[in-house]
């Protein structure tokens, strides 16, 4: 310890020879942790409040507003006192969603905990007044909000309603924000009445209205008139409030924390899920590049495959052109011929004229025929020419297609299967006209037959057209064949890219569902971090606070004004009842009975409370202690047996008087009742 804190520990020690100081308001109810814990401005002065109640022992209770965490701390505090104290809560919730919520909640747990002692009055503050008589509340505690301008007049209202023992509690007191109203009301009173200011956690006004207060609360105001006193019992119950802050604060933590791993978690299974699906369409994407592959291998053996073909065809082109030619000569020869068949038989006419004039007109008739039949070979030959022209067209389109399927290849390989065809059937053509040139070499012969032969020469025309008709719509129909493949081919290209931009866009989810884990992440770290500041900073003000309490019994060792009893009730938690008064002999036969017990322990009894160490006669014989005193100051015989938790729960125990170590190696280990909260 610095030589600063011996200075004021020696100023302490001298203020406290002359004017009351923190032992004389020690209590074990200012120890108590809150049941019902939430965020309030309340929070950091329920150990006061545990503490006014127990000094108070009010009869009836009343806050003026909605303020559950106050109401149920006056509850908690009446509820383990057995006070029988009335706690009104007075006031009116908001009509939204969420204060209905908070409001059905407040009622379901004032229902579960103190139905019989918690009353809501939903009224304001108000009409409230008249529900109660003159001079019948002990505490009032006034939650309004900071700038509330009728706070001057709700006092002025509700003191009349205040016992001789009456204590307003005013939070907020030392908040001076522009706006807030409340520490003007409290100036106000605190020239009327005693008064004692808490500065932490916003501050908090104590106001003294009755004039027959009890001594504890008359000790609190007389700590005023000593500094160094004030200072120590702010900062005793400062402490003590800073820790039910900070249970909330780490409740809070956690709960954030739960939330962020379940969001961790949660992200981790939409991640992995994101994964396998990317997996899948990478597999996917495989196969269709293996399937692209091998189309592309397919389109390149097509292509070199249409490439012969072209090769094929312009051979083909090449030797119709040169039967066209040949045609055309052999078609001139033939005219020729029968010019001069026509002319020698014309000068046979003029010999024969009057012999032959059948065979003149039989030969006219024949010469008309064959001008006809070089009619149809001009069509002919125009037709040849379009084919030509669309085969050309084909060709083109042939070269312009890089991806065709094998079917059209088929189709193709059937065509010049058909070509061939039309080759051996143009040719066997040829070889008709030269049975038909044979044919017109013997008109001379056979005037007569010329008709026949004429006839004949038209219907292997026809036929021909018929060929070369059959031969135009197979080119129509690979053509429509090759369209509908170079479609086919277009569609698995689009079919491609669509799979490429979604392979990209889950790439782009996939990063971003990694940027958030890791922003997540860094938020887990930072709150772990937060956390282990928190829990060394309660852990700092654990030593601090045992700092203080060191400070404290060295301030009433100090005190000469100081006793036993006041000494007992710096460590004990609570007087829960009064012992019986017993006779020497069952005094003695009781004190060989818990020495007896297993569940006394003398040397951690002792270590456990150092006054009662300290004292030579109670350390002497410290299960006598414990019979008559301990045991109903809640103090423990062991860590295995609760006193006060084995009064608190067994009130015929109470009744009855009798020490709770005694009742229950006599009558309480037989029923099988409960020794502390583990068991």
């Amino acid at each position: 310890m610095s030589q600063q804190q011996h200075s004021v520990a020696a100023n302490a020690t001298q203020d406290l020879a002359i004017k009351p100081s923190i032992n004389t308001l020690a209590q074990g109810s200012m120890f108590w942790q809150p049941d019902y814990r939430e965020a309030s401005p309340w929070l950091e002065h329920l150990p006061f409040l545990f503490w006014l109640v127990e000094a108070l022992r009010p009869q009836q209770a009343v806050g003026l507003g909605v303020e559950s965490v106050a109401h149920f701390a006056v509850c908690q505090s009446a509820s383990r006192l057995r006070l029988g104290t009335r706690c009104f809560m007075v006031g009116v919730h908001e009509e939204d969603a969420a204060s209905k919520q908070d409001a059905e909640a407040i009622r379901a747990y004032a229902a579960d905990h103190f139905s019989t002692i918690s009353q809501w009055l939903e009224a304001t503050p108000i009409r409230a007044i008249d529900q109660f008589d003159e001079g019948s509340i002990d505490l009032l505690l006034l939650h309004v909000e900071a700038d509330d301008n009728s706070v001057d007049y709700l006092l002025d209202r509700w003191l009349s309603k205040l016992s001789t023992q009456g204590v307003v509690v005013v939070p907020g007191v030392a908040r001076r924000e522009p706006g807030c109203l409340v520490f003007r009301a409290f100036e106000t009173l605190k020239a009327r009445y005693p008064h004692f200011v808490f500065h932490h956690a916003g501050g908090l006004g104590i106001i003294a209205v009755g004039n027959n207060l009890p001594p504890l609360l008359k000790n609190l105001l007389g700590a005023l008139e000593s500094a160094a006193s004030t200072q120590v019992v702010q900062d005793v119950f400062a402490r003590l409030g800073r820790s039910c802050q900070d249970k909330v604060t780490v409740r809070h933590q956690q709960a954030l924390s739960q939330a962020l791993e379940t969001r961790v978690n949660e992200q981790a299974s939409n991640l992995a899920a994101a994964e396998q699906r990317v997996n899948e369409q990478e597999e996917h994407l495989q196969q269709v590049g293996e399937e692209r592959d091998k189309l592309k291998a397919c389109l390149e053996q097509q292509e070199s495959r249409f490439a012969q073909e072209r090769g094929r065809l312009a051979e083909r082109v090449s030797s119709l052109e040169e039967f066209n030619d040949e045609l055309k000569k052999e078609l001139m020869r033939q005219r020729e011929q029968g010019e001069r068949q026509a002319n020698e038989a014309r000068e046979q006419r003029e010999r024969y004229a009057a012999e032959s004039r059948e065979y003149a007109q039989a030969l006219k008739a024949s010469e008309q025929a064959l001008n006809k039949a070089q009619q149809e070979v001009d069509e002919y030959k125009r037709t040849l020419e379009t084919r030509f022209s669309e085969l050309a067209k084909l060709t083109s389109l042939l070269e312009a297609n890089e991806k065709s399927l094998r079917s059209a290849h088929e189709e193709n390989t059937g065509l010049t299967n058909k070509l061939q065809k039309a080759e051996s059937s143009l040719q066997a053509r040829f070889n008709e006209m030269g049975q038909l040139t044979r044919k017109l070499q013997e008109a001379e012969q056979r005037i007569g037959d010329a008709e026949k032969s004429r006839s004949d020469v038209e219907q292997q025309l026809a036929q021909q057209k018929k060929g070369y008709a059959t031969l135009s719509a197979q080119l129509k129909a690979t053509t429509e064949r090759e369209k509908e493949a170079l479609s086919t081919v277009d569609e698995l290209t689009e079919q491609l890219k669509k799979n490429e931009a979604q392979r990209g866009q889950l790439k782009r989810e996939l990063d971003d569902t990694k940027s958030a884990n890791q922003k997540l992440e860094v938020d887990a770290k930072a709150n772990r971090e937060t956390q282990a500041q928190q829990r060394r900073e309660i852990e700092r003000q654990s030593h601090e606070l045992a700092n203080l309490v060191d400070q404290l019994e060295a301030l009433r060792a100090a005190a000469p004004s100081t006793d036993t009893s006041t000494q007992a009730e710096l460590t004990a938690p609570k007087s829960v009842a009064k012992a019986p008064p017993l006779t020497k002999r069952a005094i003695k036969r009781q004190v060989a009975l818990i020495e007896a017990s297993q569940w006394f322990d003398a040397k951690w009894y002792l270590a456990q409370y150092p006054d009662i160490a300290r004292d030579s006669k109670m350390s002497a014989n410290p299960a006598r202690h414990y019979l008559l005193m301990g045991g109903f100051e809640g103090r423990n015989p062991s860590p295995g047996f609760d006193s006060a938790y084995y009064l608190q729960h067994n009130p015929d125990v109470v009744e009855s008087g009798i020490n709770p170590l005694v009742h229950y190696l006599k009558f309480g280990e037989k029923e099988q009742r409960s020794t502390n909260a583990k068991y």
